[in-house]
């Protein structure tokens, strides 16, 4: 009995290591072999855009040139997660992205995390699925958890990837006390395209990764101050609790940059270091600061080889809290760059269970940067977001 005792009480610490959020609702199962805890997000989104390059039907102004006015869900999904068989977890999330953006229902629910994991022994993971690939600590973060509206995933020049999310198999794991954080593994990374110009088709020439090596990934980090434990991190705690620490991060893969020359391709690499400041201050206070830089090789002169940098700024007071951000990315070509300065106002009517943010952005998407005689006009954008999470 006390064995079993002992059992459950990891699997419960495990769930809520493992878990983006700690206020998942808790299924009765029936069985001590199987834990379940389900849990949502919902992100109502209203957004005014203006300015910037000629409008699509897709982004930027409305068709005349005013101001698009758009009523859609951010981001609405479902997950549950859980342990099985005593040294086992699993996480499952289906996630709508952008519903209803400019009118267009026809976006489908996707499979936003698959992971099946062992947990040989407490605060070590070996997990296969559809994972958030590693880099950088707001690589990793959690979207409902978020400070900011939309964090640093435009400027991360994955080379295949879906929201930092790819199929592999990986490690994760606290050791020294907690104070050393390990994450990575290899992912599947970009792989050959085929033809289908006959009815035998074949990987189109030259082909990408022809030797299908898988991409390697993965960061350490130290913890001086708190805990990251989680698969993903909050941007920012509201719990009381306070968190420093700083990281560095790596991706490589073979062949898998851009195009070389008529037979083969480049390599593709990345390089980050982050720093990440969450420093709780008496009478419910909280102050932020997130700095990340990023070193993006895909071949000389090529769109997506270049230099990054993302931050975030805020300071909360009780429920009411402003903050600040932005991203830059600096391509090698000087013409497929990206820059955002935003700030705005978070209201934590319930911590991240209920809360609406406001922000404003002013923004250059694949662009030319200011002080270029061909500079790509600012395009504006106001945002007003309403989330529950449970």
């Amino acid at each position: 009995m006390r064995h079993r005792t002992s059992w459950i009480s990891f699997s419960s610490l495990a769930v809520l290591l493992v878990s983006s959020r700690a206020f998942a609702i808790e299924v009765r199962t029936g069985t001590e072999d199987f834990t379940l805890s389900v849990d949502g997000d919902l992100q109502f989104r209203n957004e005014y855009v203006y300015g910037g390059p000629p409008p699509t039907t897709t982004a930027g102004p409305a068709p005349s040139g005013n101001v698009n006015v758009d009523f859609f869900m951010r981001r609405a999904s479902l997950s549950a997660r859980g342990t099985a068989y005593k040294y086992f977890w699993y996480y499952v999330k289906l996630e709508t992205g952008r519903f209803g953006a400019r009118g267009n229902y026809a976006g489908a629910s996707l499979l936003q995390d698959v992971v099946v994991g062992l947990i040989p022994f407490p605060d070590v993971y070996i997990e296969g699925g559809f994972l958030k690939t590693p880099l950088s600590r707001p690589a990793l973060d959690s979207s409902p958890q978020n400070n900011s509206l939309e964090g640093v995933s435009d400027i991360l020049m994955y080379p295949n990837a879906r929201a930092q999310r790819q199929t592999g198999a990986q490690v994760r794991g606290l050791f020294l006390d907690r104070r050393i954080l390990i994450r990575g593994g290899a992912y599947e990374g970009a792989r050959a395209s085929t033809t289908v110009s006959s009815s035998n088709p074949a990987p189109a020439q030259p082909a990408v990764n022809p030797n299908g090596v898988p991409l390697v990934a993965g960061m350490a980090r130290y913890n001086f101050i708190g805990v990251d434990s989680a698969y993903t991190f909050p941007q920012i705690y509201i719990d009381g609790s306070s968190h420093v620490s700083a990281g560095v991060g790596g991706q490589w893969q073979s062949h898998s940059g851009s195009q070389k020359d008529a037979t083969t391709f480049y390599d593709y690499s990345a390089l980050s270091a982050d720093v990440f400041v969450d420093m709780a201050v008496p009478d419910d206070m909280e102050a932020l600061l997130i700095l990340d830089g990023y070193r993006f090789d895909y071949g000389p002169g090529k769109p997506k080889t270049g230099n990054g940098l993302h931050g975030e700024l805020g300071y909360r007071w009780g429920w009411i809290q402003p903050q600040a951000n932005f991203y830059w990315f600096n391509s090698d070509t000087k013409t497929n760059s990206f820059l955002k300065a935003a700030g705005g106002l978070n209201f934590y009517v319930r911590g991240h269970h209920a809360k609406i943010q406001v922000e404003y952005e002013s923004l250059i998407q694949n662009g030319v940067l200011p002080n270029h005689p061909n500079m790509t006009p600012w395009q504006r954008q106001f945002l007003v977001q309403a989330q529950i999470a449970f």
